[in-house]
C-alpha cells in the first residue's frame, strides 16, 4: 500500500477524542422526592468518582469514523497485482524531434512504435541534449507505466554521446528513428575572419570522412585595426600597446563581428577610471551580449592568462551598475568585467596593456562577438547503427511510482465508508436516546 500524503497519518491521535469524551462526559444525579431521613442509619460519606463505558458500540462506530476519514485525507493506494499488471500494459512515450525532422516524418516514426502510446509528446528542439533533459523531466512526472524515449533525428556524429544518454534513468527505455538518409557531400558557409588584409569569408566542405577548410577571396583589402568593431578607451600612454595588441591578434586571424554588434573596451586605470565609472550601465541584456559574455567566460585562455594575473580592479576603479565579472585574476579580485549600454556592449580589464592578457582578451572579445555557423547540423556522417543498437534498449516495468504522478488511488471508498459510519452512529444515537427516555419514565411512575 502507498499513501500520498502519509504525513496526514498523525491524525489518528483524535481516534483518542470520542474516547475521551465519553469518559469525561459528566452525568448529573437524578432527584428523587423522598419523605424523611429518620429511620435511616448515620454512616461515613465518601466520595466516590466512576467513569465508565457507556454504549461501547456507539463509541466503536465514532472512532471508525475518525480513522476512516484520517485514512481517506492520507489517500491510500493499494498495488494490487491487477493494477500493477495494468501498469506494465501501458507506455509512456516521449518523442524527441530534431528541427531538421519534418513534422510528417516525425509523425510516422512516432506512428510506427509499438505498443500504442498511453500517453505521449513531443518535443521538437534544435540539440538534442536539450531535448534529452526536457524529456526525461517529463518522464518523471508521468503516472505508473513503462516509460520510453524516442529519438527522431538525423543522429550525425557529435550530436549524441554516451554521457548524454547516461542521464536517462536505466528503466526508461530508448529508442532511435532516423528517418531520412544524410548526403554524401554538404558545403556550408562557416563564417568571416578578420586579418590585417582586411575581412575573409570561410566555406567548410564535407565530403564523407574528409573535411575541408575553403578561403574565399578577401572582400576587404583595408588593412587597419579599427576594422574591428571595437573602440578601445585607453589613456595616451597605453594606445600604443594596446594597437600593438590589436596588430597581433589580426595578424593572427579573428572571427569577424556582424554588422550591428558594437563594443567598448576601457583599459582601466588612473586616466580612464573616472570616465568608465560615468558609464550608465543597463541590467537588461541583448541575446548576443549575453552569449558573448557566457563565451568569453568559457575562453580557457583567458581564464588561464587572468590566473597568473595579480591586478585587480578595485572598488574605485570599478565602475558602478550591474557589471557581470569575466575573469578572475590570481589575486582573488575581478580582473575583467562586462555590461551593456545601450546598443554596445561593454567590456572593462585592470589588465596592464604590456601584459600577455591584453591580445588575449581581445581575442576572446572579437571571437565571442562573432557569429559563426554550427558543424555538428552540418554533418554528413551518422552515427553507426552498431552503436544506436548498443545504446537502445527496451523500457522495463515501473519501479516504485512518484507519489505526485499516480493517476488513481482508493480514497473514494474510505469516504464512502465515512459515510455509511455516520448514518449508523445517527441511528445508534437516537436508538440510545428512546431506551433512556422509556427507563426514565417508568422509574418516575415507580417512585410516585
Amino acid at each position: 500500500m502507498i499513501w500520498l500524503n502519509p504525513v496526514a497519518l498523525v491524525a489518528f491521535v483524535a481516534i483518542a477524542a470520542p474516547i475521551l469524551i465519553h469518559i469525561l462526559a459528566q452525568r448529573r444525579a437524578e432527584r428523587f422526592v423522598f419523605p424523611t431521613l429518620r429511620f435511616l442509619r448515620p454512616t461515613r460519606l465518601t466520595s466516590i468518582r466512576r467513569h465508565v463505558l457507556e454504549d461501547r458500540l456507539l463509541l466503536a462506530v465514532r472512532s471508525a469514523i475518525v480513522a476512516a476519514a484520517v485514512a481517506a485525507v492520507a489517500g491510500p493506494v493499494i498495488v494490487t497485482p491487477a493494477r500493477r499488471d495494468a501498469w506494465n500494459r501501458r507506455i509512456v512515450r516521449a518523442v524527441v524531434v530534431d528541427a531538421r525532422v519534418t513534422a510528417s516524418d516525425a509523425s510516422r516514426a512516432s506512428a510506427a512504435r509499438e505498443p500504442r502510446a498511453y500517453r505521449a509528446a513531443d518535443f521538437h528542439v534544435t540539440t538534442l541534449v536539450d531535448g534529452l533533459r526536457r524529456a526525461t523531466d517529463w518522464l518523471g512526472q508521468a503516472p505508473p507505466a513503462r516509460r520510453e524515449l524516442l529519438i527522431v533525428a538525423p543522429l550525425t556524429i557529435g550530436s549524441l554521446s554516451p554521457s548524454d544518454l547516461a542521464a536517462v534513468p536505466a528503466d526508461v527505455g530508448i529508442a532511435f528513428e532516423r528517418p531520412t538518409s544524410l548526403p554524401t557531400l554538404r558545403t556550408i558557409r562557416w563564417g568571416s575572419v578578420r586579418s590585417s588584409g582586411g575581412t575573409i569569408d570561410r566555406q567548410v566542405r564535407l565530403d564523407g570522412v574528409a573535411t575541408s577548410v575553403i578561403d574565399l577571396p578577401t572582400r576587404d583589402r583595408t588593412a587597419h585595426t579599427a576594422a574591428l568593431p571595437i573602440e578601445v578607451v585607453a589613456s595616451e600612454r597605453a594606445n600604443a600597446l594596446v594597437d600593438a595588441a590589436l596588430t597581433a591578434v589580426l595578424a593572427r586571424r579573428v572571427w569577424s563581428p556582424p554588422p550591428g554588434r558594437r563594443a567598448q573596451f576601457f583599459v582601466s586605470d588612473d586616466d580612464t577610471a573616472s570616465l568608465a565609472r560615468s558609464i550608465a550601465v543597463t541590467a537588461a541584456l541583448t541575446p548576443w551580449m549575453a552569449e558573448a559574455i557566457a563565451r568569453m567566460i568559457r575562453d580557457t585562455d583567458l581564464q588561464q592568462a587572468a590566473a597568473r594575473t595579480l591586478e585587480v580592479l578595485g572598488d574605485d576603479r570599478l565602475p558602478k551598475g550591474p557589471w557581470r565579472t569575466v575573469a578572475m585574476s590570481a589575486a582573488g579580485g575581478p580582473l575583467v568585467v562586462a555590461g551593456a549600454s545601450g546598443d554596445r556592449l561593454l567590456v572593462v580589464s585592470a589588465a596592464s596593456p604590456s601584459s600577455a592578457v591584453m591580445p588575449i582578451l581581445i581575442r576572446a572579445l572579437a571571437n565571442a562577438m562573432a557569429e559563426t555557423s554550427d558543424l555538428t547540423q552540418a554533418e554528413v556522417l551518422g552515427i553507426p547503427d552498431e552503436q544506436l543498437n548498443a545504446w537502445s534498449r527496451p523500457a522495463s516495468a515501473p519501479a516504485q511510482p512518484r507519489l505526485d504522478a499516480l493517476d488513481i488511488d482508493d480514497r473514494r471508498w474510505l469516504w464512502v465508508v465515512v459515510l455509511a459510519l455516520l448514518g449508523a452512529e445517527a441511528w445508534l444515537r437516537r436508538s440510545a436516546r428512546g431506551r433512556s427516555t422509556v427507563v426514565d419514565v417508568g422509574e418516575t411512575v415507580r417512585v410516585a
